[in-house]
């Protein structure tokens, strides 16, 4: 009886030994190529994937096609009502240090600066309440923005003598707009 148990063992071995996998996710099958390699995938509230979850400088998010153009759209962890972060729940960040209005009271579409060497068209979130909107930048040049007449920092509109110095930069007016939450709505959720 042992030394049946022993050649069963002994058996199941070799055969492992031979597919030659160590059952990681990266692991090669006899074709060479890889099993499955899991990807960690940004969902909405409706269960539908968004896309991959990806890392740009030191934002995670996801891109997407918004009116047929793909930008990168970040996410961060959702907070509850008394500002506690909870674990497993994300949210569309809109959390740039601040957003550029040419009106006075942070309304209309923003300004749109930075990702001036990205390689995704540039856009910026803006959250209206429990909504968040991608503005999105046209195919064109940047141009100099030397205007603003409001900043949105921490969802707190600033202007007039409260309004922080403005460094001239080069930057888009809108093109289009995209209903982030419409299109995929919160809480979002990151899994396999």
């Amino acid at each position: 009886m042992r030394k049946s148990l022993v050649a069963v063992l002994l058996a199941l071995s070799m055969t492992s030994l031979s597919y030659g996998g160590d059952g990681s996710p990266f692991d090669s099958g006899p074709s060479g190529g890889t099993n499955d390699h899991r990807v960690l995938n940004v969902f909405d509230s409706q269960g539908q994937r968004v896309g991959p979850l990806l890392s740009l400088g030191t934002l995670e998010g996801v891109v997407l096609s918004a009116n047929g153009v793909t930008i990168f759209v970040p996410v961060q962890r959702a907070t509850d009502s008394g500002g506690q972060i909870l674990a497993s729940q994300y949210v569309w960040w809109s959390g740039t240090y601040f957003t550029i209005f040419p009106s006075s009271d942070c309304s209309g579409p923003p300004i749109i600066v930075g990702d001036i060497a990205g390689t995704l068209r540039p856009s910026t979130v803006v959250r209206q309440g429990a909504g968040a909107i991608a503005y999105i930048a046209p195919d064109t040049y940047s141009t100099t923005i030397t205007t603003a007449m409001s900043f949105l920092s921490s969802g707190q509109c600033l202007s007039g003598s409260s309004l922080p110095p403005f460094i001239t930069g080069e930057g888009w007016t809108p093109e289009s707009s995209y209903l982030l939450t419409q299109h995929h709505p919160e809480p979002l959720t990151i899994h396999y």
